[in-house]
């Protein structure tokens, strides 16, 4: 208590860099692959995290959190490039959100392990711990090709799906014809993207920040439990954002799905309050399935606007102008809290229960 804005500004100073980086992030993946930048970035991540552990008061800590957002900024450009370029289009929203909820999915898992090792070692030693865990995709990625054509184990009529599904009208819905990056700021659904990009962001986020701390501090969950609750709400989160991307791919509506979702988070973030202790906690971890559905779909589209040669920068580009912005949300909602003498609200009805 008494340092609401501050923790929200450790989410929103890791966006900053964020967003900053993933613009730079776009250009390098499209330059030197995918493969070789995710190598880059896991080694950095770790370091980074390691150098968290030896921080010293919140400057130094603001300072690491803006690090770590430099490194994951290429998160979107390299998984979206990959995407683009190793799956057939009519696949692109469930493999989008496969990706995706590896942030719910990863928190589900991730919550009670950080729990039990700040127990057992404090903040310190849990950051030591995350450092060396984070090092272990880059085994994964040292086998994968930035080019189907480039892998050796592909077969051929694989290989003619995934080229011909790029030249396919039925999977260009938006434009019939992919555009150059220098004709994306001119294009409207490009711009409708980049908006529902920052709500998801936005929703997605805030949420992840303060959900814990709303639990712990105005529902008196203990501290132990909480971890159990959001772990199951992310969890069933994970397999609602893969249901949505799967409906996507069999109608081909991924731009009414999106609103589908998007309405359903409207109109139950106010009710999920009003719940028990338990109701509350499931159903507000579990409505992070709305912004991880909702940023799969956006790459999916993002897929029918430009060519597979700049998708990365493409994707830095609405994703950064996305993040960047949603740099507010966390930070606004801390203040809030903070003007509110510690009351979490929401429209006409109180958080504090």
């Amino acid at each position: 208590m008494g340092h609401n804005a501050e923790l929200g500004g450790l989410m929103s100073t890791f966006f900053i860099g964020y967003g900053v980086s993933i613009f730079a992030w776009g250009f390098l993946v499209d330059r030197f692959g995918p493969r070789l930048c995710a190598l880059g970035v896991i080694l950095g991540w770790g370091c980074a995290l390691f150098l968290s552990s030896k921080a010293h008061g919140i400057q130094e800590l603001l300072w690491m959190r803006f690090v770590l957002g430099v490194a994951e900024g290429n998160l979107w450009p390299v998984s979206n490039a990959l995407t683009n370029r190793w799956f057939p289009a009519r696949e692109h929203s469930r493999v989008q959100a496969f990706w995706i909820t590896g942030s719910s999915l990863g928190t589900a898992i991730g919550i009670p392990v950080v729990t039990a090792l700040i127990l057992s070692s404090g903040w310190r030693g849990t950051l030591i711990s995350l450092s060396l865990v984070s090092l272990l995709p880059a085994a994964l990625f040292y086998f994968v090709a930035d080019w189907p054509r480039k892998s050796k184990g592909i077969r051929e009529q694989e290989l003619r799906d995934i080229e011909t599904g790029r030249k396919s009208p039925a999977a260009q819905p938006l434009s019939t014809e992919p555009l150059r990056f220098s004709e994306l700021l001119k294009s409207a659904p490009f711009r409708l993207v980049t908006v529902a990009q920052f709500a998801s962001t936005t929703t997605i986020y805030t949420p992840v920040q303060w959900i814990p701390s709303y639990l712990t501090t105005f529902r008196h969950v203990p501290f132990k439990d909480m971890g159990r609750w959001i772990t199951i709400g992310y969890v069933l989160a994970t397999v609602l954002t893969l249901l949505v991307g799967y409906l996507a791919d069999r109608t081909m509506q991924r731009a009414l799905a999106g609103a589908w979702v998007s309405a359903a988070f409207v109109l139950l973030i106010i009710p999920a309050q009003m719940l028990s202790t338990t109701g509350s906690a499931l159903l507000l971890c579990s409505l992070i399935f709305v912004a991880s559905s909702t940023a799969a779909l956006n790459g999916a589209l993002m897929h029918t606007m430009v060519r597979p040669e700049a998708i990365a920068r493409g994707t830095g580009l609405y994703a950064g102008i996305g993040m960047l912005s949603s740099a507010i949300g966390p930070r606004l909602f801390g203040m809030l809290i903070g003007t509110l003498s510690g009351n979490y609200w929401g429209a006409s009805h109180s958080w504090q229960c």
